[in-house]
């Protein structure tokens, strides 16, 4: 098995030193940076990791902000985020992270995770799939008889950016359109889907089975 390269961030030096140990039980994995939020897309783009390990604390807004903010620096790369409560997947996931994970994660299930990532999939512990997907059969229920109006091809793929945490004018970049087209785009996105943010979009559209993050 090759070698999975991470670059650790947190704004806690003591949580960074938790999550070297964590990542030296795990065989494949080799820490190439470890560093704070501010300086976590300068050493992405100067280490080029495989992944990025990502300390999010409680799981207050402003940490899973720093998802974001990784994943709109370096578009692309994959992102396994540790913390937060389980309630905060959806947003994680919206953000551009490929898993969020307790933060007393075993190292089998971390590994699992940051492997999944490189190759561009998301990792939802099956006791919290409730929490991003409808799990009472009357939500179902109701979900079946008012069906989601069908996105274009050009939503659909302004919103898989948005899932990967690009701002809009990365997305008009990406697609070579005007930030002002995007911004259309990502309303008609919210207003089909019934979401009042980007966050619960992407949870819905996931959910739907219509991208993958």
């Amino acid at each position: 098995m090759a070698d999975i390269r991470v670059l650790l961030v947190s704004a806690s030096p003591l949580a960074r030193a938790g999550m070297e140990g964590l990542l030296r039980e795990i065989p494949e994995a080799r820490l190439i940076g470890a560093g704070g939020l501010a300086e976590a897309a300068s050493l992405a783009g100067q280490l080029l990791p495989d992944v990025a390990l990502i300390d999010v604390g409680m799981g207050e807004p402003e940490d899973l902000d720093a998802i974001a903010r990784l994943s709109a620096a370096q578009p692309g790369l994959p992102i396994v985020a540790l913390g937060g409560q389980p309630s905060a997947a959806g947003q994680a996931l919206g953000f551009g992270a490929s898993a969020l994970l307790p933060a007393s994660v075993d190292p089998g299930t971390l590994r699992a995770a940051l492997q999944a990532a490189i190759i561009g999939l998301v990792s939802i512990p099956r006791q919290d799939l409730a929490l991003v997907l409808p799990a009472e059969p009357e939500e179902v229920e109701r979900n079946a008889a008012a069906p989601v109006e069908t996105l274009t091809s050009r939503e659909l793929e302004v919103l898989q950016l948005m899932a990967r945490g690009l701002t809009n004018r990365q997305i008009g970049q990406r697609l070579k359109i005007s930030e002002h087209t995007v911004k259309f785009h990502a309303a008609s996105v919210l207003g089909k889907l019934s979401a009042r943010s980007r966050a619960e979009a992407v949870a819905r559209a996931i959910g739907l089975g219509w991208i993958l993050v």
